[in-house]
């Protein structure tokens, strides 16, 4: 009897071992082929958000193959229409970012002098302590390096995004087959147990992204009209940046301020007009928060504040930007398979919301 107690303490050592490796394995194959991961995960989302369009399509005799590519096709052209829209303003957008970096550098300074001057105990600064020629040199290297560290992101930020189309036509294409052959992967006793949790993963990423999308147009719609009270530049621009950024959790008001905070620097001396962005964004996404989002994308994803913020600093870790942007749904789609797979319901409980 020993000697199977003995034997059997080993081979549960070794499986949690082979599960930790298995564990890390996971995690840096999702580090190191992250680009590829986004590019799969943004697809299924818009695969997603386009299906019930292509059964729509098919219940009028439409080909599916046919259906998918006029639904890519309308997805490129709505893409397409919001750049040629934005393109202008946000070109004279970015040919002012050098003023703003002038002001915003000279506010800096101002704010460094004031700091100095009020730790030291002094009244006025001299002016060759004023230029601080350094600050320029300290400030400008920086955004040079950024610049050409950038300019292999997002080339492949780029490429990457081309695959997108292609990827959500084959999938909406082969939904069938890709349906069967998923399914065949379990045991034929938990393919019931693998079509709900696919159904429920599906439905809250459809819910999800149409949700949000049409709270971030309402936001707009409410925002952009304060800015051109207010005459700010770019208006539309900067009421789109900032009700669309002013989505993402907890984070999201800080994000939707900063952009029309930068264009008003180039306008305002008065702090009136700063304070009345400010307050617009912050009214708005408490709106959007509490009122839009419960009733436009539902209690499908049901998370609990302390999932969501640890869910945003890993992928955030993980990912950077887009981690941030994806840390949601992907949190939500682990939440709906543990929802339906009797092990991992607590697990699922856990990260709910009530």
């Amino acid at each position: 009897m020993s000697e199977v107690q003995s034997e059997a303490q080993p081979s549960h050592g070794g499986l949690l071992s082979a599960r930790l490796i298995a564990v890390v394995v996971i995690f840096g194959c999702i580090y190191y082929a992250s680009s590829v991961i986004i590019t799969l995960i943004c697809s299924i989302l818009i695969a997603a958000v386009l299906e019930p369009g292509v059964n729509l399509l098919e219940r009028v005799r439409v080909p599916r193959w046919l259906a998918s590519l006029l639904m890519v096709l309308l997805m490129l052209a709505a893409a397409y229409l919001l750049i040629y829209v934005i393109y202008d303003r946000a070109r004279d957008f970015f040919d002012e970012l050098p003023k703003i970096t002038t002001k915003l550098r000279q506010l800096t300074n101002s704010i460094r002098s004031a700091a100095q001057n009020f730790s030291k105990g002094t009244q006025l600064t001299s002016p060759s302590d004023a230029s601080l020629p350094t600050v320029r040199l300290q400030q400008e290297s920086p955004w040079v390096q950024f610049l050409l560290s950038g300019f292999r992101s997002v080339y492949s930020f780029a490429v990457t995004v081309m695959f997108i189309p292609f990827l959500v036509f084959f999938m909406l294409t082969s939904k069938h087959q890709l349906w069967s052959a998923s399914l065949n992967l379990f045991p034929l006793q938990k393919r019931q147990q693998a079509e709900d949790v696919i159904h429920a993963i599906a439905h809250m990423l459809r819910r999800f992204v149409v949700g949000n999308f049409l709270v971030g147009l309402i936001s707009a719609g409410l925002i952009t009209p304060v800015f051109a009270i207010l005459h700010l530049r770019y208006a539309p621009l900067m009421g789109f940046l900032a009700a669309f950024l002013s989505l993402v959790p907890y984070i999201g008001v800080a994000l939707g301020i900063v952009p029309p905070l930068l264009v008003a620097l180039l306008q305002y001396d008065a702090v009136a007009p700063f304070v009345a962005i400010a307050v617009t964004v912050a009214v708005v996404h408490f709106v959007a928060m509490n009122i839009l989002t419960p009733k436009l994308v539902g209690h499908r994803v049901n998370l609990n504040a302390l999932s969501v913020t640890i869910a945003m600093m890993f992928w955030g870790w993980l990912w950077g930007g887009v981690g941030l942007v994806l840390a949601v749904p992907i949190t939500a789609g682990i939440k709906a398979v543990c929802d339906n797979v009797e092990s991992l319901k607590p697990y699922g409980a856990w990260m709910g919301d009530g």
